[in-house]
């Protein structure tokens, strides 16, 4: 049998010279840009890499201000051959892997191949799939036959996949063309991506940040423009953490709409309606809320339940069609939650996004939610009845990474309880007092102002910081809390990132707001990390979580497309500087309401 080290050599030698030597960076240009791996794309462009990879026509063909969606159009109109569009993103996508380490199985020559076939497509047949020549990636969990799904672990490496996953196989029938997969953190259960096959993948932003997880290789890949769409899987914020993380956005539906087939990694029970706990989904990392729309209802028109019996019919409601772009809407905003202070850019993130959605006409109420100190703890237990088992084995042969240790879910810090059915039970009861919770939260919320009605969807930060240095995104209460009551979720980029302003705030944990300063252990860590580090975050973006009901998924995305819009345009209010002292110092106002 092989050791490890000699399977993960061969492993990224391979990868490596899937990359063609002419799109390889210079070394003295990979230094200069390694610290900050997206400013390699912003003005002025080093000649090596454009004209030296990326042709003009190609680095605009790539541009991020470009989403999935008007590529399309662009294909669609034949401005735009698939296989022109096709090669610039490889060689876009071959760049960011070079400064962040995003790929796993590089498939650039199959792609180009396929995109001639879909230009073939194009010129013999006016009727074009919706997806029609669309480059895009999918995380490393999903199956694509005549490839590896090794997911990071090496007992998996070498076992190239004998048929495709289903979101796989709708994409490929819709006329998207797949470009590579991409990196995941070993075992997939923790938020910094950095497995033993591939080694660590870096925030586009920033390279001594992690990228988010378990989907962290599809994050960095989407804001370095490597790929205009690309799909990952979320059971705990793993969609919504690597797309915050790095500036874009990322979707987790409701239960139950996307296939979710790939490597399992869960006890061989856990499987689609049959799942216990937790809800695991796929979803889409796109730049648009308009992208998340397309994807979604591409494979709602598939409908993927007649072929697999744990989803539910879901039949696509175009809600855009009914609800006009002008309408406003009701938004609960949920400042003051409990377990861990948000860090001040985050804090002020949201309280600027207050502020531009006031000014936009929408109606704005105080969320007054559950308690959350005990969500993550519960996200936990439930792995382990899901049975780590298996999980266990795959990973015995090689050593576990340090998020792995710290995280704390493979290795816990002490045995877990025997698993009786009254252990079963309690552990079901608190998911319930969860949704039951929030359920009285919102509607609560909504009916503040006397007029019964419910609020349409509810802001929350995705977590109370930004990216993290490595190893130190340990906690996912913020994210996981939408899988336990399955409700579904979508991160929004602010159009701002850490400024000086706020990491000026060195301590920002309200003194004699309580019996202790900090909530727990957790807050105090997260703190600390702010006193101590604060200055590195200036230039990390910064995201907003908006949420909605069960099922509502498509009102979710409707109302994320307008309120998105809105919290990126800035008001006349926030262009009086005046709005900016006030975010800043509202922290009183904070510590008051926190106190009573």
């Amino acid at each position: 049998m092989a050791s490890y080290e000699s399977i993960v050599a061969a492993k990224r030698t391979l990868r490596e010279s899937l990359i063609p030597k002419a799109w390889i960076l210079p070394r003295e240009v990979h230094e200069q840009y390694a610290a900050q791996p997206i400013t390699i794309f912003q003005q002025p462009i080093h000649p090596a890499v454009s004209p030296g990879i990326l042709s003009s026509r190609e680095l605009e063909l790539t541009n991020t201000y470009h989403d999935a969606t008007s590529t399309l159009e662009r294909l669609h109109s034949g401005n735009a051959s698939s296989e022109e569009v096709t090669i610039a993103f490889c060689k876009r996508a071959a760049i960011a892997h070079q400064l962040t380490n995003c790929l796993t199985e590089i498939l650039f020559e199959q792609a180009i191949a396929t995109a001639r076939e879909r230009d073939e497509e194009y010129r013999a047949n006016s009727k074009l799939r919706p997806l029609h020549g669309l480059p895009m990636t999918f995380k490393d969990s999903f199956r694509i036959k005549g490839v590896d799904s090794s997911i990071g672990i090496t007992a998996l490496c070498n076992q190239p996949a004998t048929s495709n996953s289903q979101c796989v196989d709708i994409a490929l029938n819709n006329g998207a063309i797949i470009i590579s997969k991409t990196t995941v953190p070993q075992t997939m259960l923790t938020a910094d991506t950095d497995s033993v096959v591939f080694g660590r993948t870096c925030n586009a932003y920033k390279n001594t940040f992690g990228a988010g997880g378990s989907t962290g290789g599809e994050g960095a890949l989407i804001a370095m423009g490597g790929s205009p769409l690309g799909i990952g899987t979320d059971g705990a914020g793993s969609v919504r953490m690597p797309a915050f993380v790095n500036g874009i956005i990322g979707y987790k539906p409701s239960g139950y709409r996307y296939p979710l087939d790939g490597v399992p990694i869960m006890g061989s029970g856990v499987m689609g309606s049959t799942a216990i706990g937790p809800v695991s989904v796929a979803g889409p990392l796109t730049r648009s809320v308009r992208d998340a729309q397309l994807f979604t209802k591409i494979v709602s028109q598939a409908r993927p339940w007649e072929k697999d019996p744990f989803l539910l019919p879901n039949p696509w409601l175009d809600l855009d069609a009914r609800i006009n772009p002008s309408q406003r809407f009701r938004i609960g905003i949920w400042l003051n939650p409990d377990h861990v202070h948000p860090m001040p850019p985050v804090d002020y993130a949201l309280k600027i996004c207050d502020i531009r959605l006031g000014y936009w006409g929408h109606k704005l109420f105080t969320f007054d939610g559950p308690s959350l100190a005990d969500v993550w703890d519960l996200q936990k237990q439930w792995a382990e009845v899901q049975d780590l088992r298996y999980l266990r084995k795959l990973i015995s042969s090689e050593p576990t990474t340090t998020i792995v240790e710290k995280t704390k879910i493979i290795h816990p810090s002490k045995p877990a309880p025997e698993l009786t059915l009254d252990r079963l039970h309690e552990l079901n009861r608190r998911i319930a007092e969860l949704v039951v919770s929030m359920t009285r939260a919102w509607n609560a919320c909504g009916d503040s102002d006397g007029t019964g009605q419910p609020i349409d969807a509810l802001l929350l930060v995705p977590a109370p910081h930004p990216a993290m240095p490595f190893d130190e995104y340990t906690d996912l209460t913020f994210t996981a809390l939408m899988n336990i009551i399955d409700w579904p979720a979508i991160t929004l980029p602010f159009n701002d990132v850490v400024s000086p302003d706020t990491v000026q705030q060195e301590n920002y944990i309200p003194e004699n707001a309580y019996p202790s300063q900090h909530f727990g252990k957790e807050d105090e860590r997260i703190a600390k990390i702010w006193k101590e580090r604060r200055e590195e975050f200036v230039g990390l973006p910064l995201s907003l979580q908006l949420i909605g009901r069960r099922g509502e998924d498509e009102k979710l995305l409707t109302v994320a497309r307008i309120v998105h819009a809105h919290i990126n345009e800035a008001s006349q209010a926030e262009k009086d500087e005046h709005a900016r002292s006030i975010v800043l110092q509202s922290n009183a106002h904070r510590d008051a309401s926190l106190a009573s």
